[in-house]
């Protein structure tokens, strides 16, 4: 997929739960030698600092009210207690394509990259509900194409270099849910995949007088954790939520070696819905994200903050089709980015909204929602607005 930057640099990106990531040790060294807008320049985004930009492992549904009601959710990739609301069957997948366009000072570069951020299938065994589940834990995917020149043998020859990396961390799931009373109960084996290839490369204007030059570099990820979450419904038309991902090894890998050691990001997440109003639905949530829990797995270059991120979103029905409910969303969300630049917290404010539309009934249901995000860096120059589009399709057999 390709990128039209305003400027002479080019950039494509594309990502995805199986075409993972590994980005940060084979050009962390590379990339600190810039300088600061260069090294902007060169990671395309303020978003893809360190191994890159944590994507939420949200529903199409629940990011439409910004991850407020991602406590409840069951295709969401954080309460597990939430899988017990699946029925017999359940199947979703879903795309996200984003417009980001990142200002340093009065230069400003613009880029996309198309994600494939959750695939997901379930069923129900009994009184147990069992979903599997892919989804992006940190997506960092960059392509750039810059035109200079090399002097050889006191002649400047014209150049054309290249660098490019596609991936990301991806965090799979298998969860189980069940039900006692007031309570679901849910619990998650966790599993952190993904592999990378970075690559650098010359080529020159007179390829008949100089070859090209080409340099490859591919890392992988390894590691493990485990989630527990639980619902309590402690009186009609209110709806409390809590989870825990506990976080263990997570290794950076070449050829089989694991060169660097860290751990599994921990996460704490906390949730409060009402839906005592007929066909309304306010939402509440709060989490903190341990990504300090990954320092060490990549160079200094790649430090990582803890987060805390919350959001405010409501849904509620407007219309219908084939007198299937349509449902209206909205939210707003403040978020931690993990990765520092240049030693400084980047933090993110996202407007959400999103629309669910019945295509056969209960039986197939599309969801949309939109981003508008703006990322902002304390007391820098630089800044980034994305765009984003959410669309998934959950079919319930």
């Amino acid at each position: 997929m390709s990128t039209r930057p305003a400027s002479l640099n080019r950039r494509r990106e594309a990502s995805g739960p199986f075409r993972c990531c590994r980005a940060c040790l084979p050009i962390g060294l590379f990339v600190a030698t810039l300088g600061a807008p260069a090294a902007l320049v060169a990671q395309g985004t303020l978003s893809t600092q360190g191994f890159g930009y944590p994507t939420g492992g949200l529903s199409a549904r629940a990011l439409g009210t910004a991850g407020a009601t991602g406590e409840f959710d069951l295709l969401s990739a954080r309460n597990p207690a939430a899988v017990g609301d699946i029925g017999s069957a359940i199947v979703s997948v879903q795309g996200e394509p984003e417009l980001r366009t990142v200002r340093i000072g009065e230069v400003s570069e613009r880029s996309r990259v198309q994600r494939i951020p959750l695939v997901a299938a379930g069923l129900r065994v009994r009184n147990v509900a069992i979903l599997a589940s892919g989804t992006t834990l940190l997506d960092r995917s960059f392509s750039t194409r810059s035109v200079g020149s090399a002097v050889i043998d006191g002649v400047s020859v014209p150049t054309t270099d290249e660098l490019e990396a596609r991936g990301a961390m991806t965090e799979m799931r298998l969860a189980a849910g069940w039900a006692w009373k007031s309570l679901r109960m849910g619990a998650a084996a966790v599993a952190i995949t993904g592999d990378n290839t970075v690559v650098r490369a010359r080529s020159f204007a007179d390829s008949l007088r100089f070859g090209s030059v080409r340099d490859t570099a591919s890392v992988g990820f390894q590691g493990i954790g485990a989630s527990f979450g639980l619902n309590w419904r402690p009186t009609d038309g209110l709806l409390l939520g809590a989870s825990v991902r506990v976080g263990g090894g997570l290794d950076a890998v070449r050829r089989d070696t694991a060169i660097a050691k860290a751990n599994v990001p921990g996460r704490v997440g906390l949730g409060v819905l009402y839906d005592g109003l007929a066909g309304t639905i306010l939402a509440a949530s709060v989490e903190r994200v341990s990504w300090s829990a990954m320092n060490g797995l990549g160079s200094e270059a790649s430090t990582a903050q803890d987060a805390t991120n919350w959001s405010l979103g409501a849904e509620f029905v407007g219309g219908s089709i084939r007198r299937f409910p349509v449902f209206w969303r909205v939210g707003y969300a403040r978020r931690d980015l993990p990765f520092l630049l240049r030693d400084e917290p980047v933090s993110e404010r996202a407007l959400h909204a999103g629309l669910g539309i019945p295509l056969a009934g209960e039986a197939a249901v599309v969801d949309f929602a939109v981003q508008r995000s703006q990322r902002r860096v304390t007391g820098d120059a630089a800044s980034e607005d994305a765009w984003s589009l959410t669309a998934g399709l959950t079919i319930r057999p």
